[in-house]
């Protein structure tokens, strides 16, 4: 069996979503993963992946859909933060960090 590396850990944790390799990297280095293809190691490795996951995720909040060639995919807002949530609490990282929470209904009152 092939070794499943830190890049590839990345992958199966952003899964269904399929975003670009380059911003698969990008998230790597901006959690400072240098050696994305060195082995995942769960014990180590996997907060750091978690943070990479949801750096990414976090992008695809703005997007309602993507289209690349013969491939596309859409997006819903409320399971992509949903899904930034349960990544936080697996890692006991604070939600609050990473996503605002926007189904708190205002009346408008601060505007009067």
């Amino acid at each position: 069996m092939e070794k499943l590396t830190k890049y590839k850990a990345l992958i199966a944790e952003l899964e269904p979503y399929t975003p670009s390799p380059l911003t698969i990297l990008k998230a790597l280095q901006d959690v400072d993963i240098m050696d994305w293809d060195a082995e995942y190691d769960s014990q180590k490795d996997k907060k750091s992946i978690a943070v990479a996951a949801i750096q990414v995720l976090k992008k695809l909040i703005v997007l309602t859909s993507d289209s690349l060639g013969k491939s596309s995919q859409g997006y819903s807002t409320e399971g992509l933060q949903k899904r930034i949530k349960a990544l936080c609490a697996e890692n006991g990282l604070d939600a609050t960090d990473f996503v605002d929470d926007l189904s708190s209904v205002t009346d408008g009152s601060m505007y009067w």
